[in-house]
């Protein structure tokens, strides 16, 4: 999933790169910002892979 949605090859994911990956999902800029926030441990307005990770792990995955 990182891999698909990290556009730029980063490391990291942009409110707008998931917007752009998951086009067609009903869920809007402000919805995925809202999401990074609250996941967003180290505080740059961007998900890496261990806070995406940490996120699933949550969920029980």
């Amino acid at each position: 999933l990182m891999d698909s949605l990290d556009v730029d090859k980063s490391g990291k994911v942009s409110a707008e790169e998931v917007l752009t990956g998951l086009k067609g999902s009903g869920l809007d800029l402000e919805s995925i910002k809202d999401f990074i926030a609250s996941h967003d441990k180290d505080n740059d307005g961007l998900l890496n892979r261990d806070e995406l990770r940490a996120y699933f792990k949550e969920l029980g995955y």
